[in-house]
């Protein structure tokens, strides 16, 4: 059972963006994630990049982001077309979100990274969201650190 004040923290901190639509977003995320390795193919890490790190990202195309991808791919499409629907506000929360799964901010700093949203121009954001090739792992952990999982 969930406390009442992680219940309120919850519905507070989702204003404009509800737990659905994130998720949705998640969704599309990850089958762009799966058309895009299928692209990449799959190699050997060895063959991919630097010795991995013992601790750390282990991924060596990560900061590709999804720029592999073609424009015109259905998935990253549909993912844009879906970022597109969302207002600006449901797009920095979107981010935030992001950002938690990340650990780049804790749960109970959502305020903080709502104001570093809104010191960033809306392209910044959403460009921010496209790059993140673990998009839906980050929303994902965001949305269970927030709580605000179903």
């Amino acid at each position: 059972m969930t406390c009442l004040p992680c219940m309120v923290q919850g519905s507070a901190m989702l204003m404009e963006l509800n737990g659905d639509q994130a998720r949705f977003i998640a969704l599309l995320a990850k089958a762009a994630r799966a058309q895009r390795d299928a692209l990449l193919g799959k190699g050997a890490e060895a063959d991919l990049g630097d010795t991995p790190a013992a601790r750390g990202e282990h991924n060596p195309t990560a900061p590709l982001g999804l720029d592999p991808l073609p424009e015109a791919s259905p998935q990253t499409a549909a993912l844009k077309d879906a970022l597109g629907t969302l207002t600006a506000p449901a797009r920095a929360e979107l981010n935030t979100l992001r950002r938690i799964g990340q650990g780049d901010i804790a749960a109970n700093k959502w305020h903080r990274g709502l104001a570093e949203a809104v010191l960033l121009d809306d392209s910044a954001v959403t460009a921010a969201i496209l790059e993140d090739a673990d998009l839906h792992d980050h929303i994902m952990k965001g949305l269970y650190q927030a709580q605000l999982a179903a």
